[in-house]
């Protein structure tokens, strides 16, 4: 009688958890993972490899940049870098690549055409037999794509300056970013343009009092004694009134020709409006600020919404786009730190003194009108407008160990109440998701957490990373948000952050990423269009877009996974392993190398090495494609059949990835194909 062999059952590991250092292995789902850099948790669920970052100027990004096979036939000597023209079209193209007699090239102004000669220089040097588009080999289209990225990175530069950037803003949808000096003498504010970085001219301040009629922006003011004219950019109340001719503020000025004297009129034509208190001053920034920014509207109206901040060094800021005002408050020395708008209120925090303006009046900060103060317990770390309608939104205030929740409407009604002793936020590290989330000395949490669970350990959504914490809580940088992946991100010094995915209030994962260049600054908004965008400022003088391109600007990137061994539900009997099938999502080349361990590593058995594998995940559909720039046959879902070998009792999957070419893809699933055999004895 034939014996019997036992059949082949299958076990699948749903991918999911996150990163899990401390949970004992026995208790963890076989999806979690044990080791991981640079793979994220996906709301769609598995792990997804991260998107690099690339070098941003305002200028054209690495990733846009697109490139064209031209097969020819060449009489003539043509090089990578070469510039071709096309003899009858007039076109040009920056050659990246050869092969032989097909020309791949980049930065095509104009549209070549088939049969036409070219030329490099004035010399003719072949004939374009056919235009190809994109390579139809999923690996050589990374090249070329990686190729033509190269190109246009090259053009990108650094905020010019010396040290590390200072801060990153967004207003209006432009990107703006503040550096030192070459001589560290001040820090100067940079604009992204087409043509790169272009400096923020600022103006002149002039005091004023007395003053009898609004002095309107733009308008053209002239000293009664002195002759001096110069254009009003803005006019800012601080106190006092028009009617009562009492009015006092600050002018910021353009276009200054004489010069004002102390105690003349100002006037507009031959109309007295106030007195000049001080002569005009040129706005300037003192080095080494931290600039933390915030969008706001006090005026109504999409144009006119402001970017106001601070730094730590200089007054707090208004910017509009064009005119930068610095806004003196009563405080000394007058250098906040924090700023966030709250209930039509500027919120400042000067150390552990929480003040705030008049209502609907930034510049205003006399108690008198409305502004006030509040004694805080620490030193502010954090200030973030919690989420809520205009009636029940309130305002959260961290120091390093505390955490209160400012209520009311006004100086008239604000109170403050203390929310959780023992629990407060790392500075920088506030963010809001459906709820505010901060690092705190034990990890990161919510304020929910915090409510229903106090100041212990287990509140914090980290716990079983806290391995990873231990040593970085005192490196935290900055942090931001990925709205359309539902992360809340958390950076450190050494280049390394926490990606944590949140779904409908739901914790899905939290992964750690592994970058080559430092966090130090970062900011979240959209562009002009309504695309939503993160940068960071760097150690280097570079800024960065977040979530862009295959690499770390043109570096590798080095992603891997280890998940938890994995028994399927028989710890103590032997399997064999016959086979795997890993399902990978994505919509182009990917390459990856598998690997597991069995029995927990043991030295006496046989450990199969890593394998690599490569997956097309290339797809098209009708109406959503360029032609010549797609690939017919490809599936954007694919399962990788990988073999196994060994029997052990559990069995660790890895998977890793390194590369610069690589788009984004996420492993799914992956079903283990095994046959059961003896117990352990």
């Amino acid at each position: 009688m034939p014996l019997k062999t036992p059949p082949v059952q299958y076990d699948l590991i749903r991918l999911g958890g996150g990163l899990d250092q401390v949970t004992p292995t026995l208790s963890l789902p076989p999806g979690f993972a044990r080791k991981a850099a640079n793979f994220e948790a996906s709301i769609t669920g598995g792990y997804t490899r991260i998107v690099g970052y690339e070098r941003y100027d305002g200028r054209p990004s690495p990733s846009a940049a697109v490139y064209l096979i031209l097969v020819c036939t060449l009489t003539g000597t043509v090089a990578v870098g070469n510039t071709i023209i096309g003899q009858s079209s007039a076109a040009t193209g920056k050659v990246i690549a050869l092969d032989g007699s097909t020309v791949v090239i980049t930065r095509e102004v104009g549209t070549f055409v088939a049969a036409e000669g070219f030329l490099v220089g004035a010399t003719p040097v072949g004939t374009i037999v056919t235009i190809q588009g994109v390579d139809a080999d999923g690996y050589q289209d990374a090249v070329y794509r990686n190729l033509a990225a190269d190109d246009y990175r090259a053009d990108i530069t650094v905020v010019p300056g010396s040290g590390n950037i200072l801060g990153v803003g967004i207003h209006a949808g432009i990107l703006y970013a503040w550096r030192n000096n070459v001589g560290a003498t001040a820090a100067v504010m940079y604009k992204a343009t087409a043509s790169g970085w272009t400096i923020v001219t600022f103006g002149k301040t002039m005091a004023f009092n007395l003053g009898v009629i609004a002095i309107p922006d733009g308008s053209t003011i002239n000293g009664q004694t002195s002759g001096a004219t110069a254009v009003v950019s803005r006019t800012m109340l601080a106190s006092g009134s028009y009617s009562a001719g009492t009015a006092a503020g600050q002018l910021v000025l353009s276009s200054v020709t004489g010069t004002f004297s102390v105690s003349e009129n100002i006037r507009i034509s031959t109309t007295v409006h106030a007195v000049v208190v001080s002569v005009p001053v040129q706005i300037t920034l003192l080095p080494n600020g931290r600039f933390e920014t915030v969008i706001a509207n006090f005026a109504g109206g999409l144009a006119n919404a402001k970017m106001y901040g601070a730094d730590g060094v200089n007054k707090a800021f208004e910017f509009d786009g064009t005119v930068f005002a610095p806004i003196p408050t009563t405080m000394t020395p007058d250098t906040p730190v924090h700023a966030v708008v709250h209930k039509q209120h500027l919120f400042l925090s000067f150390g552990s003194s929480l003040q705030f303006s008049a209502i609907g009046y930034p510049y205003q900060w006399s108690p008198v009108l409305g502004a006030g103060e509040i004694a805080m317990n620490g030193l502010i770390s954090n200030m973030i407008a919690l989420p809520g309608d205009q009636s029940s939104g309130a305002l959260a205030v961290y120091t390093r160990h505390d955490t209160s929740v400012l209520y009311g409407t006004s100086s008239a009604n604000f109170a403050l109440s203390t929310f959780n002793t023992g629990t407060g936020a790392m500075p920088y590290s506030a963010q809001n998701m459906d709820q505010s989330y901060v690092l705190d000395d034990r990890g990161i949490v919510s304020l929910g957490t915090s409510l229903n669970f106090g100041n212990f350990t287990p509140a914090t959504l980290t716990m079983p990373l806290r391995p990873f914490l231990a040593s970085r809580i005192n490196l935290t940088t900055a942090s931001t948000l990925s709205r359309e992946k539902g992360q809340y991100r958390v950076f450190f010094s050494d280049g390394t952050a926490l990606y944590m995915t949140i779904l409908n209030g739901k914790l899905l994962g939290t992964m750690p990423v592994e970058m080559l260049d430092p966090v130090l600054c970062a900011v979240e908004g959209e562009t002009t269009t309504g695309s939503a965008v993160q940068y960071f400022g760097s150690d280097n003088g570079m800024v960065y877009q977040l979530d862009r391109g295959t690499s770390f600007d043109g570096d590798a990137i080095a992603a891997n996974f280890n998940l938890v061994y994995n028994s399927t539900r028989s710890p103590r009997v032997l399997k064999r392993y016959r086979h795997s099938s890993v399902e990978m999502t994505g919509d182009y080349y990917a390459q990856i190398q598998f690997g597991y361990d069995l029995g927990y590593r043991t030295e006496y058995l046989t450990q199969p090495v890593d394998e690599t594998h490569d997956v097309d995940l290339r797809s098209s559909y009708w109406d959503s494609m360029i032609w010549d720039n797609f690939v017919w046959d490809g599936s954007d879902v694919i399962p990788s059949e990988i073999g196994l070998t060994g029997t052990a009792e559990n069995m660790g999957i890895r998977i890793s990835s390194t590369s610069d070419l690589l788009q984004p893809f996420t492993v799914n699933s992956i079903i283990i194909h095994y046959t059961l055999r003896r117990g352990l004895r």
